[in-house]
């Protein structure tokens, strides 16, 4: 009796990895789509900092104030959030 139930829990859980599994592959893509649909101006300091540049770093690389990139970071994550919450 004791194998059964924990074949069936067994049963259950790759059930719920599976289905959840397929929803993050979705948000990924959603997530994925709302980044390319930034506006330039916010997408690329955005990404930047996504692949792991600091805010000084990339000010330098695209030679604007700092406090702009990071205005311009925080926007985009305002955009994505919003975004993402309509689904």
């Amino acid at each position: 009796m004791k194998q059964i139930a924990v074949a069936i829990l067994s049963l259950n859980l790759n059930q719920v990895s599976t289905s959840n599994e397929a929803i993050s592959k979705i948000n990924i893509k959603e997530i994925r789509q709302a980044i390319v649909d930034l506006p330039e101006i916010f997408k690329d300091p955005f990404l930047l900092y996504f692949e792991g540049f600091k805010y000084h770093e990339i000010a330098e690389a695209l030679n604007e104030p700092l406090g702009t990139i990071k205005s311009r970071i925080h926007f985009a994550r305002k955009l994505l959030k919003a975004h993402i919450d309509r689904f």
